[in-house]
């Protein structure tokens, strides 16, 4: 079993490294709105977590489409920065043998004003990101496999992009123990239609690993997530901004080797008070250092929120912090249509 847990990690690997070139820096990518959680269990454990155990995370990880959650239908909203907002919808159910995952991301980021060079205003205009998803998965032993398409849409006025992505996950879950490993690769593809003829939209590929694992007799669940693998340096530093010290020498903006480590790895924790609530929470360490201020960090990368169960549904929110003028809240609902329909 190791011998394949160390195959699925070195091909994942090199999925990522071999393709570096379709993930350029954070500042050149489009349809962002993909890396942004789509729903508050996701939001509360640091934004990244593929391996949460329900419907809604079918968008993180194509191998959690199980038939356990079939007839399951997760709604979620994010109101998001200034008049944006975030709608997700995912399903599960059965066909042609196999249980199937489908989700549609929908990001309205709101009316514009239209205006001349001189700022006379001459209408409004909008702006929106969508992404329908299909995908299925398949048990194999202890490790299931899982795969998604999804085409993915980007409108601003009249200019609008489309792409074809792929995502690519497995699971490995002990037979014995409540620990299991993920591996993920996501947004791998290409743009069908980019806004104009000199535009250069590059996709949001990512290369995931996480462990999820629960110690014996503790109400609590860990994980420890680690992203953006393909690509070592991921920090971001304006090379429109010089910091010197008081005596005028430059001071380097370079993260530090544990810095750099750390910028790829979220944490998450899930208390159980009980089988019916949760809390949860997340820290996110790349979203703490880019989103900091000079002289503190504040909320920013941490995370918040509650899930509450009962036999027919499932209530969830979030609050994630983002910067000390800025944060999101997120709201989830999980209904069993199969138990309501009886």
């Amino acid at each position: 079993m190791l011998q394949t847990i160390t195959k699925i990690t070195l091909s994942v690997l090199l999925i990522g490294i071999c393709t570096d070139v379709f993930a350029q820096s954070n500042d050149t990518q489009a349809y962002s709105f993909l890396k942004i959680p789509t729903a508050p269990t996701i939001a509360a454990l640091g934004g990244i977590q593929n391996n949460i155990k329900d419907v809604s995370g079918f968008f993180q990880n194509p191998a959690l489409v199980d038939s356990s959650q079939k007839g399951k239908i997760s709604l979620n909203f994010m109101p998001y920065f200034q008049q944006a907002k975030l709608l997700s919808v995912t399903n599960n159910f059965s066909a042609l043998g196999r249980s199937w995952g489908i989700g549609v991301q929908y990001l309205d980021y709101g009316d514009f004003v239209t205006t001349d060079p001189l700022g006379n205003q001459q209408g409004q205009f909008n702006a929106n990101d969508f992404a329908v998803s299909l995908g299925t998965s398949q048990q194999q032993g202890n490790i299931r496999f899982g795969a998604s398409l999804k085409l993915v849409g980007s409108t601003i006025e009249q200019y609008n992009s489309t792409a074809l992505l792929a995502d690519f996950g497995a699971i490995f879950i002990h037979p014995t123990k409540e620990i299991s490993y993920s591996f993920v690769v996501k947004n791998f593809g290409f743009v069908l239609k980019d806004y104009s003829p000199t535009s250069d939209s590059q996709v949001p590929l990512d290369v995931q690993m996480g462990l999820h694992f629960k110690p014996i007799n503790m109400p609590a669940r860990f994980s420890l997530m680690a992203h953006h693998l393909y690509k070592y340096d991921i920090a971001y530093t304006n090379p429109n901004v010089v910091v010197t010290d008081l005596n005028g020498n430059v001071i380097s903006q370079k993260a530090g080797v544990v810095d750099q480590v750390a910028r790829h790895l979220v944490f998450g924790v899930e208390l159980l008070f009980s089988k019916n609530l949760q809390a949860l929470i997340g820290y996110n360490h790349l979203r703490n250092r880019e989103l900091s201020l000079t002289k503190g960090s504040n909320f920013g990368g941490f995370s918040v929120g509650l899930r509450f169960k009962t036999r027919y549904l499932e209530l969830s929110y979030s609050y994630s912090g983002y910067h000390a003028s800025a944060s999101a809240n997120s709201f989830g609902l999980i209904l069993d249509l199969k138990k309501i329909v009886k």
